[in-house]
């Protein structure tokens, strides 16, 4: 259905003829009739009867009235804000985010992108990280928070650094602070995020006591119930919870970090306040969360 040519009808039905209504819409008395005799074709309605000089509405013509003046103002609002979207710059944000960084330090994020980002929607997806990689490269997300050693491929913006190391409750697993290298953990209960393809296992296939968790979330708490020994990153772990946790002292690769990815479509220059309202927000939980390790 042509907008147009409602729109004229609505002026002739406001205005009383198709004069007014030319004068109106700056058109010729012609080309006002013209469309009115196209939208009666296209409905195969009959709108008007004429009636000595003037235009009387049929019922149908009646009926299509409110019906009209509703979509027109739906097509007007829908203009207003497709508008102010393309003002601002955004409309949605499809973000992806590694389980430990959803739980654990998107709170802090969400309340300054709604707060700074009036209007923008959040899409949230978690996953690993290399299912989080696939999914910026065929963008199907626009930003991921993704857990690496060493920037990624493609462009990526550090977030900061962060420490991972195995964790027990402090009253079963008290000389787990000896513990200098991997190897020496096969004498405690493991508890770690099943393993990917290729990946290595600290679970020995005689191991008496084991946890496989499908994420961190679920390694910390297992760790706290004191099922066993689990891998977990500084900022999932809170000043109390500390209290009752120790942690063994092998050496951490240094270079692990989080990073911000962004697909091929993001623009720096246009998107440059989201990224680094993230950038900031994300920042502040690890370095709050970040005592010395003892």
């Amino acid at each position: 259905m042509n907008y147009d040519r409602l729109a004229l009808f609505l002026h002739i039905v406001d205005t009383g003829s198709v004069t007014a209504a030319a004068r109106r819409a700056h058109l010729t008395q012609p080309a006002v009739t013209r469309n009115l005799k196209a939208l009666e074709s296209d409905l195969d309605l009959q709108l008007f009867e004429r009636r000595g000089r003037g235009l009387v509405l049929t019922p149908a013509g009646r009926s299509l009235v409110p019906e009209a003046r509703e979509l027109l103002e739906r097509t007007d609002r829908i203009k207003r804000r497709i508008a102010r979207t393309a003002e601002r710059g955004y409309f949605d944000l499809r973000l992806g985010t590694v389980d430990s960084v959803a739980t654990y330090l998107l709170p802090e994020l969400v309340a300054p992108l709604r707060e700074r980002f009036r209007g923008l929607g959040l899409k949230l997806f978690t996953a690993r990280t290399a299912s989080l990689l696939e999914q910026i490269e065929t963008e199907r997300l626009d930003l991921a928070i993704v857990a690496s050693s060493g920037a990624p491929e493609g462009r990526a913006t550090r977030i900061c650094s962060y420490d991972l190391q195995f964790w027990g409750r402090r009253d079963l697993y008290p000389t787990l602070t000896d513990v200098v290298d991997e190897r020496d953990l096969s004498a405690f209960p493991i508890v770690q995020i099943e393993a990917g393809p290729g990946q290595p296992t600290l679970i020995s296939d005689d191991a008496h006591s084991f946890a496989i968790a499908n994420s961190l979330a679920s390694v910390k708490s297992l760790v706290l119930a004191g099922f066993g020994v689990g891998a977990l990153l500084n900022f999932m772990i809170n000043p109390n919870e500390r209290e009752t946790l120790v942690h063994a002292a092998v050496p951490h690769d240094p270079e692990c970090a989080l990073y911000l990815l962004a697909a091929k479509h993001w623009e720096p220059r246009r998107h440059d306040a989201i990224t680094q309202t993230i950038v900031e927000s994300l920042t502040r939980g690890p370095a709050r969360e970040r005592p010395p390790m003892r």
